[in-house]
């Protein structure tokens, strides 16, 4: 239940998210300035670790113990990364 309402609100945020039958999240992004490899490093920069898992998918990870706010607040990173500015 929580991958698939952490996938839902993935897929208002980026582009191209596997359907997935666990706690993992796969998707791509498709943006101007930033590649797989700098999305992922100023996502971590922003403590949000997530990884790239081939080919420029990349993955995020829910646990037993991340709640809706934790999933936002991820959410809320992606987004701000997503909005088009020059790094």
């Amino acid at each position: 239940m929580i991958n698939q309402c952490l996938r839902r609100r993935f897929q208002e945020s980026v582009t191209h998210v596997e359907d997935v039958e666990t706690n993992i999240v796969i998707f791509r992004i498709d943006h101007p300035v930033h590649t797989w490899q700098t999305f992922v490093e100023a996502a971590q920069a922003h403590g949000l670790r997530i990884a790239e898992l081939g080919h420029g998918r990349i993955r995020a990870v829910t646990h037993s113990d991340i709640e809706t706010a934790d999933i936002d607040k991820a959410l809320s990173i992606v987004r701000e990364l997503l909005q088009f500015q020059a790094v």
